[in-house]
This record gives structure tokens, C-alpha cells and sequence, in this order.
């Protein structure tokens, strides 16, 4: 009998198509990690993180478009990384990054724990702790000579380069009190003059590299920052 080889073309046909299918994964996945471990060193060498450090990319095939210099989206994250005088915990999101380290832009986020905030601001020279509720920051603790309880409340705005701190209201022996009608209280003038409001300037940031929010949430002051499209910013360089 006459053997069939009727459909074994295909067969063979889809086979190697499997084949290249696997290997072409195979080597994607092979050059996106090494492209991976590149980044995470070149982050920890500019962060010195005290935790780790981690890089994605995010897009379809990005180990393979390396080879032709383009890398896609990547997303860095890296825990307690010592940036100026602060440590953060940071994220990096860039669009379209190439291997020459340029970009078509991003944003990021830092989180600074509300230890770190406290000490920028003075407050522990006051007794005042630092925590966030709502969005608003919250200033509390004794002050004066009776060792009065005192919140303050203050809302947070910023500009491309600084960070405003607002007090709102404040509320002694449980009674809360807007400080804009602390002017109206003779005797409220030297709690009034503490109140004001106070900016913190980032003045180190890398070029391309603009404050656009500020959040006083649960665990820690978190800021946001756009990137604009070009070479990828310095880590290093970055103010807090």
C-alpha cells in the first residue's frame, strides 16, 4: 500500500512555524532581560536604592526592537532610593525610550515618609507631628507654654518647581477655627503669623523635569512630576 502523504506538508509546514514561533519568543524574552538588567543597574547605580529595584518593559516585542535601537515603554520602580538629602520610593514611567536613552517623555511619582516631611519642615522644633488625611496635610501636637493641643489642617498646591503648603484651619481644645478668621482674634496674632502659608522650592530638578502634584496620603507625602520628551533625565540630579 502506497503510504498517504497527503497533509503532511502542512503538518511540517506548521511545525516549523511553531518552531521559529518558540525560538523568536525564546530570544525576545532573552534580549528583553538583559535589556532589563541594564536599566536596573544603570537606576541603582543613580538611585542607591535601599531596597530593590525594578524594570518593565512594557511593550509587544520590546527585546527583539532593541536591535533596532528602540525600546518601548519602560516602568522603574525603586524602594528607599537616596535622592539629595531625601529617601524616596520612586517610579519611572517613559514612552518610547531607545537604547541611546532618549525619550518621548513620561511622568513619575516619589513618596517620601512623613518622618522625612516633618524634619524638612521644622515641625519637631514646634512638637508638631506630620501625617496626611483626605489629601490635606495634618499638623498636630502640643504647643505653647500651657502645652495646648493643637490640628492643623493645610492643603497643598504646587508649580513646576514648588510645593505650597496652605494651613485651612486649626483646631485647639477641640474647637476648629478657619485661619483666615484668625485675624479677627487680637490674641491668635503670633499662632496667625506661624500659619502662614509656606513653599518649598525643588530647585535641583533635571532639565525636562516639572512638579505637578502633591497628595498627603496614608503612608507618606506622594508628588508627581511630568517628564518631557528627550534625552532621559539623570536621576541623580533630582531634588526632594
Amino acid at each position: 500500500m502506497r503510504p498517504n502523504f497527503r497533509g503532511k506538508p502542512r503538518l511540517v509546514l506548521a511545525a516549523i512555524a511553531a518552531t521559529l514561533t518558540l525560538l523568536t519568543s525564546a530570544a525576545d524574552l532573552l534580549v528583553e532581560h538583559r535589556t532589563e538588567e541594564r536599566v536596573v543597574a544603570q537606576a541603582e547605580r543613580g538611585l542607591r536604592p535601599d531596597g530593590p529595584v525594578r524594570a518593565d518593559l512594557t511593550t509587544p516585542l520590546a527585546g527583539l526592537r532593541t536591535l533596532g535601537g528602540q525600546v518601548g515603554d519602560v516602568t522603574v520602580s525603586a524602594e528607599g532610593a537616596h535622592i539629595r538629602h531625601a529617601v524616596l520610593d520612586v517610579t519611572v514611567r517613559l514612552k518610547d525610550v531607545t537604547t541611546n536613552g532618549a525619550s518621548a517623555g513620561g511622568t513619575a511619582t516619589a513618596i517620601a515618609g512623613y518622618d522625612q516631611v516633618t524634619r524638612r519642615l521644622g515641625a519637631t522644633d514646634g512638637g508638631l507631628t506630620v501625617a496626611g488625611r483626605d489629601g490635606d496635610m495634618i499638623l498636630s501636637g502640643s504647643v505653647g507654654r500651657l502645652g495646648l493641643p493643637v490640628t492643623v489642617r493645610a492643603t497643598l498646591s504646587t508649580t513646576a518647581q514648588t510645593l505650597t503648603i496652605t494651613p485651612s484651619t486649626v483646631t485647639v481644645l477641640g474647637r476648629s477655627t478657619a485661619v483666615d478668621d484668625l485675624a479677627g482674634l487680637p490674641a491668635a496674632s503670633g499662632l496667625r503669623d506661624e500659619l502662614k502659608p509656606r513653599t518649598v522650592a525643588l530647585t535641583a530638578l533635571p532639565h525636562g523635569v516639572a512638579l505637578t502634584s502633591a497628595h498627603a496620603a496614608d503612608d507618606g507625602l506622594l508628588l508627581g512630576f511630568s517628564i518631557a520628551a528627550g534625552p532621559t533625565p539623570r536621576a541623580g540630579r533630582k531634588a526632594a
